[in-house]
């Protein structure tokens, strides 16, 4: 991940962006505290909710590969699949980890 180039396409510092990124990683990391609730309570709306908040927010900064997770666990939410969304969680999961790894090398 090249934070300065993603910086520069969207006319952030790269130390603004930095920190929109380490947000992003603290509120999407709420944000599947929420998919797990909700998988716990079978609320696919609570996991569809939680999911497209999660894809708006990483989108809305680049992070593609994170929206597009977040897409998928929103469409597993929809088909009531519990089972693929607990698995996709955890792998969206470690993707933030990666982010956040990232950020604070920078």
């Amino acid at each position: 991940m090249d934070f300065k180039a993603m910086a520069s396409k969207l006319g952030f510092s790269e130390a603004d962006f930095i920190e929109l990124a380490q947000l992003l990683v603290t509120t999407s990391r709420s944000e599947l505290l929420t998919v797990e609730q909700g998988i716990a309570n079978e609320s696919s709306a609570t996991v569809a909710k939680a999911a497209h908040s999660i894809k708006g927010a990483a989108a809305n900064l680049g992070f593609t590969h994170i929206a597009a997770m977040a897409k998928e666990l929103e469409s597993l939410a929809v088909q009531k699949k519990f089972h693929k969304i607990r698995s996709t969680a955890a792998d969206l999961g470690a993707n933030l980890d990666a982010i956040q790894k990232v950020a604070e090398g920078c």
